[in-house]
């Protein structure tokens, strides 16, 4: 018998929504779709610290030199979480 977990399922459904809304956003030029490494480890955390520390996703710097801002993209971010939400929900099963 296959029990799903709703709370997994859940958090998996609003992660694919934030991507939908934020590709339709970046399509319409209303948000730029990058996020400084700052506010980007504040808003997803540990989570994103792993994913970086793995080589999982790569930020990209504004300028040349070494203190140059990182940015993410939000869209890479939000796909690479609803992936591991998935795998994780398929785990569960």
């Amino acid at each position: 018998m296959i029990i799903r977990n709703p709370e997994n399922t859940e958090k998996v459904m609003q992660t694919i929504a934030q991507l939908g809304a934020t590709l339709a956003l970046q399509q319409c030029g209303q948000i730029s779709g990058e996020i400084s490494e700052r506010e980007a480890f504040r808003v997803y955390g540990s989570w994103l610290r792993h994913a970086v520390e793995q080589g999982r996703i790569m930020p990209h710097r504004t300028g040349n030199g070494t203190n140059s801002k990182k940015l993410y993209n939000v869209s890479a971010i939000l796909a690479l979480r609803a992936s591991d939400e998935a795998r994780a929900e398929l785990k569960l099963r």
